[in-house]
């Protein structure tokens, strides 16, 4: 066999195989790139939820205690 096959052969297997290895590290890029928006996502969620905890703390304490002054009045007024 001629030795220039042998090399355009193997150059054209090299070529392929970069082709191919472009292919998946784009695949991978985009994955990463999807990954990241899903975890910043996530992490404005959470930040979202717990900005709500601490609105909603000092509400639901007055309430609570609302709640149980007011208990405690119609218990002792039928008592």
């Amino acid at each position: 066999m001629d030795p220039i096959y042998f090399a355009d052969d193997r150059l054209d297997r090299i070529t392929e195989t970069l082709v191919r290895m472009n292919g998946h590290l784009e695949c991978l890029r985009v994955t990463l790139a999807n990954l990241a928006e899903t975890a910043q996502d996530h992490e404005d969620r959470v930040r979202s939820i717990e900005r709500w905890k601490h609105t909603l703390t000092p509400i639901l304490a007055t309430g609570t205690f609302l709640l149980g002054a007011t208990f405690s009045i119609a218990l002792e007024k039928f008592l």
